[in-house]
């Protein structure tokens, strides 16, 4: 019984909670953007100019010579993100841990594809710091 009630504590630490939510948000946009990046290849959709036009130079050669190579590159993140999700949802310490670890990863690639990078270090900056803060909560640093 005591198991099942600490599983809803997460609820009850609002950086936890919103770091877990916020990182399912970020995870959803990556997927639908893998989506659109796959749907215009294909020629599903038309070709959306303004899309390209925020990428950097790496990303649009990419996008041109190899458009499909981001897109599992953004499911792997993405998949990484819901399974931390999952398991901060459940109180988990591996939840902690896997969405810490992505969104690390995630802060040092987003450096290679400056400027548009910076989008994704101010997010995971914001998840990252939220998920620490709910994990360390009000311990002191020092114990008396």
């Amino acid at each position: 019984m005591k198991a099942s009630k600490d599983h809803l504590n997460i609820k009850n630490n609002k950086f936890l909670f919103v770091a877990s939510i916020s990182m399912l948000i970020y995870s959803i946009l990556e997927i639908l953007d893998s989506i659109v990046i796959v749907l215009m290849v294909l020629n599903l959709i038309p070709n959306i100019s303004l899309f390209f036009q925020f990428y950097v130079p790496l990303i649009q050669q990419l996008l041109e010579s190899q458009p499909l190579s981001l897109a599992p590159i953004f499911w792997a993140f993405s998949l990484m993100r819901v399974i931390s999700t999952v398991g901060l949802f459940k109180n988990l310490l591996w939840g902690f841990w896997i969405g810490f670890v992505s969104l690390f990863i995630t802060m040092i690639l987003a450096i290679v594809f400056l400027p548009f990078g910076a989008f994704e270090l101010l997010a995971c900056s914001v998840i990252l710091i939220l998920l620490i803060v709910g994990f360390c909560e009000n311990k002191p640093i020092i114990k008396s």
